[in-house]
């Protein structure tokens, strides 16, 4: 029992016993393997964005007492037309370039991040030389910028349009719309397409969706082979369809006036079942 008492030696003394150099190569690695798990943190992050809707919103400095007057925004009556029309060009040039550097920043992180994991299969195999520790640090500090630099920029407000000095132009975003594949199915002659929007706790009641079917293998019987429908609920009953017979299904939120940016919506392809299933 004796001998197995002082073999039993504490982790964590080991490593303190490390020659320093050793030290620095097994926390460099540790910051390493953390970057890596923040850029699949990342990389998600920039796909809902790429994915998501931007919307312009005009808020009047006084609150919600003057929302009757910013309705009026889009007919007209406060703002001029052309004015208006220069304000959503900016706002939609704005999104465009934020995304292009958000898309550049994580190609940056993506080299980053390839190189320190040659670094890692170097260590892991023990053939690292004098040089490689430096130069996967300089690597990490640079990468470790771009992903500061990612996190960091925000959605700002644009500025004062100067139609009135008390009209506050604001840009805003929507999650996209996803379409549930575990809930959505087929059956004969229907499709219960199901579909949520991802980190929205509470469903908005009032959320207008546009749903399109589209039969991808048309005949010359076949009419309504596109068919576009509204539906406030986050899922819907798609009838009348033709049996054994492939479906591409749609869903993206109803068109607003105020919509700046928004380019992506989700798509999945159903089959009804032959009549004989």
């Amino acid at each position: 029992m004796d001998e197995v008492n002082m073999d039993s030696s504490d982790p964590s003394g080991d490593q303190r016993d490390l020659p320093q150099v050793d030290q620095d190569l097994v926390e460099l690695r540790d910051h390493i393997l953390q970057l890596l798990d923040r850029k699949l943190f990342i990389e998600k992050k920039l796909a809902l964005l790429q994915n998501s809707s931007y919307y312009l919103e005009i808020q009047h400095e006084d609150g919600p007492q003057m929302e009757e007057e910013v309705r009026l925004l889009y007919d007209g009556t406060l703002i001029n037309q052309q004015r208006l029309a220069r304000a959503f060009t900016f706002a939609n040039t704005h999104v465009k370039l934020l995304l292009c550097l958000l898309e550049s920043l994580f190609q940056q992180i993506l080299r980053g991040c390839r190189e320190l994991c040659a670094f890692m299969e170097m260590y892991d195999q023990s053939l690292l030389d004098g040089g490689a520790a430096d130069s996967a640090q300089q690597t990490l500090q640079q990468t470790l910028q771009y992903a500061d630099r990612f996190e960091g920029r925000m959605f700002r407000n644009l500025g004062q349009l100067k139609p009135q000095d008390r009209l506050i132009p604001i840009l805003y975003i929507k999650l996209p719309v996803t379409i549930d594949r575990s809930e959505s199915y087929s059956s004969v002659s229907s499709v219960h397409l199901s579909w949520t929007i991802p980190g929205e706790e509470v469903k908005d009641p009032e959320q207008q969706f546009e749903v399109e079917v589209m039969c991808l293998h048309p005949t010359t019987s076949d009419t309504d082979q596109i068919c576009i429908s509204k539906c406030q609920a986050y899922n819907t009953q798609v009838t009348n369809l033709i049996p054994d017979r492939y479906y591409m299904f749609s869903v993206k939120r109803e068109y607003s006036v105020n919509l700046v940016y928004g380019l992506w919506k989700d798509q999945v392809m159903l089959k009804t079942l032959a009549v004989s299933d």
